[in-house]
């Protein structure tokens, strides 16, 4: 079996949809003549054991915490938290901070011990390839120089895309020497990998001449093994879980889709609940605005595990995602766990793009994009649920996202290049 380094910072962070990626690319690469040798910083993470994957935690102290004790090196990277939105002053020191001592992010320093541990296994081991995963970008920094030393075959994973990432927000300076660093980080990589065909479009217009292939994500379908549905109500009972980019994934369509209907008498409203899992963001004031706070109930931050129990109990699973013509290159990771959960889903979001393609190809759910589409697919599964023929419907494509079928197609890359 052929060794590779994965520098996957959130490897570790169960409660992380990014970790899923990264978990299930290195649990299955086995499979298939690889073994992942993960480097990880040392945190508070319990560390994740998984048959021939080998994880090593280096030393490491966030770049906030450091300077700020108390603070958390996401508020600097544009991921508000209630703490600081809470206080104007204190968001806007933040922000300025970030601009100016997090680059490329709030995770920099894990640069020198991370790649000072990965030249000691190098030199130790036969390392045939390496990976890298972002955010943070610090991971593919870190992949750069080890390249540039030992002229190993590199991929470098962006789950997101760095300087073409709608969700990111810099001044024009931060993102002069952010493409600047893109650009030089890249120089010498081997091969690109994206999350979808319209990101890999997206990314090869700035790197023309690099190889870029997308690489869909997926679910582990072990960690499903033991979730069972546990309960029902009397409601038919929608779920959202994750974060609302402050504000960019709007519920307000839903929102009005279903004061609409309640007024119309289509829907009795006793009869309807929506759950919020974790953002909080406008939810109350929204909810008011709508007259629907009766059924939206928000719970707040709830484990992993939680999240998926919590799926499987729910009658229809919720993707809101951001009303932007960017959004349309992406697929959010909640998706494959809402197909593994297999309930019925309502997305969101912006008219066209790989999200919609998805919900299409598997007929998994609906995808909308505007008030009346809404309504009807509303409708649609309210009259199913109340006649008691609410079901998944999902056909043989939506089988194809597993993670195994990911790192299957991370092995074949490793092929052609090792």
């Amino acid at each position: 079996m052929k060794n590779i380094l994965y520098v996957a910072f959130y490897y570790n962070h169960s409660n992380e949809i990014a970790s899923k990626r990264l978990q299930g690319v290195a649990k299955y690469l086995p499979n298939y003549g690889f073994k992942p040798i993960v480097i990880v910083p040392k945190t508070s993470n319990k560390t994740v054991q998984v048959n021939n994957v080998e994880v090593i935690e280096t030393e490491y102290e966030d770049m906030i915490s450091k300077f700020l004790p108390g603070r958390q090196g996401s508020e600097v990277n544009n991921e508000p938290t209630s703490q600081s939105e809470a206080n104007p002053v204190i968001s806007k020191a933040i922000s300025i901070a970030g601009e100016i001592f997090a680059y490329p992010d709030g995770m920099k320093y894990w640069k020198k011990p991370a790649f000072d541990k990965c030249c000691e296994i190098i030199e130790s081991e036969e390392i045939c390839g390496i990976i890298s995963s972002s955010f943070p970008i610090t991971a593919h920094t870190i992949a750069h120089d080890l390249k540039e030393k030992y002229d190993i075959p590199w991929i470098a994973d962006l789950r997101d895309l760095w300087n073409l990432n709608p969700y990111i927000n810099h001044s024009p300076i931060r993102n002069y020497f952010e493409k600047r660093l893109e650009l030089k980080t890249f120089e010498n990589v081997d091969v690109l990998t994206t999350t979808t065909p319209l990101a890999q479009e997206t990314l090869q217009s700035l790197h023309p001449q690099k190889k870029i292939i997308p690489v869909v994500s997926g679910y582990d379908p072990e960690d499903f093994e033991n979730i069972k549905q546990t309960k029902t109500t009397d409601k038919m009972t929608l779920m959202y879980a994750g974060s609302l980019y402050g504000g960019k994934r709007d519920p307000s369509i839903l929102f009005d889709a279903i004061n609409q209907l309640i007024n119309e008498n289509k829907i009795e409203s006793e009869k309807i609940a929506i759950d919020f899992y974790g953002d909080s963001t406008n939810l109350k004031e929204l909810s008011q605005k709508y007259d629907v706070e009766a059924n939206v109930n928000v719970h707040g931050r709830i484990t992993h595990d939680e999240v998926l129990q919590n799926q499987m109990n729910s009658d229809v699973l919720l993707l809101i995602s951001w009303m932007n013509e960017s959004e349309k290159m992406f697929i959010p990771g909640k998706v494959y766990e809402y197909i593994a959960s297999k309930k019925p889903i309502l997305s969101i979001g912006y008219k066209e793009g790989s999200l919609k393609d998805l919900i299409e190809k598997t007929e998994i759910g609906y995808h909308v994009s505007n008030v009346d589409e809404t309504k009807k697919a509303i409708y649609d599964y309210y009259l199913k649920y109340i006649n008691n023929e609410l079901r998944y419907c999902g056909n043989e494509f939506a089988d194809e996202y597993s993670m195994e079928n990911t790192a299957k197609n991370y092995a074949k890359i490793l092929g052609e290049i090792i």
